[in-house]
């Protein structure tokens, strides 16, 4: 792809993807070379993303953020099922005429990405999964201390270090202060939070944790290459239950992040933007 007139996630202009009369997504589009399209986290918006770590991937491809249909600034239905989740991610593709492109998910866009590598891969690349849980049923619950945090109103940087780094480490604390002062740079052309009504209704998606379209089978039987970036203590999804997995995942990659959680792009965005480079060339 062209260069964009942004090569920084700080700079990048807030833009819009018309799909329909009732349903346009909010993106933003920044860097230089093959594209990839991330798929966001729980209550993720365009402001959520470490700006070191998408910085980091700008500087050899085209990252493309955005939020999913109706949420924050993003209009049309909200998505009941993670398929039509994923159909974003599509829309966004078509509208922007990028024909194949990697597809990166962090937490619950690790379940949209997946649909889409596994229902699309004719579209598809690469996949990267960063902090998501496994494909298939058998996984370990999400730790009761998440929902304490994740479903407050607004969260404090309190709430981000058990949310999405190490509490146990003094090393990945620090590392969350540094990653919170960092998403705070942006001043201008802000997202909103998503609504508590947008959030609940996120919480009732349906289709991935019950293997509705079959994604683990067919991650077993895809050949597109897929990397997967997971904290050694995820208060979310268990990176036992990926390594449980081996031996059935022919053309998947797993990087364990020591002494982080489920963020690890945002406690090592360097290293992790090096790892998915490193993977983007070599496969």
């Amino acid at each position: 792809m062209k260069r964009e007139a942004s090569m920084s996630t700080v700079d990048s202009e807030t833009r819009y993807a018309k799909i329909n009369e009732d349903k346009s997504l909010a993106y933003r589009m920044f860097g230089e070379g093959q594209p990839i399209i991330f798929a966001n986290r729980f209550r993720g918006n365009l402001d959520s993303w470490d700006p070191a770590f998408l910085d980091s991937i700008a500087q050899t491809n085209t990252v493309i953020i955005f939020e999913y249909s109706g949420k924050s600034l993003s209009t049309g239905k909200q998505a009941k099922t993670y398929m039509e989740m994923a159909q974003d991610v599509i829309d966004l593709a078509d509208s922007l005429k990028i024909n194949r492109f990697t597809v990166a998910g962090w937490s619950l866009g690790g379940f949209v990405a997946q649909i889409v590598l596994t229902e699309f891969p004719e579209r598809i690349s690469h996949g990267i999964l960063i902090g998501t849980r496994a494909p298939g049923l058998n996984v370990s619950p999400i730790r009761s201390e998440f929902f304490q945090h994740a479903l407050k109103p607004t969260n404090t940087l309190e709430d981000e270090i058990v949310l999405f780094f190490n509490p146990k480490y003094e090393s990945s604390k620090a590392a969350a202060q540094r990653s919170n002062e960092r998403l705070a740079i942006r001043k201008n052309d802000l997202s909103i939070p998503m609504s508590m009504e947008q959030i609940e209704k996120l919480t009732k998606v349906a289709g991935f944790a019950e293997n509705t379209y079959n994604t683990l089978e067919k991650m077993q039987q895809t050949t597109l290459p897929i990397l997967v970036l997971i904290g050694e203590d995820d208060v979310c999804f268990a990176a036992i239950d990926w390594t449980n997995l081996n031996g059935t995942l022919p053309t998947t990659q797993m990087i364990l992040f020591g002494a982080a959680g489920h963020a690890p792009q945002h406690q090592y965005p360097e290293l992790a933007a090096s790892y998915i480079s490193l993977f983007l060339t070599g496969t």
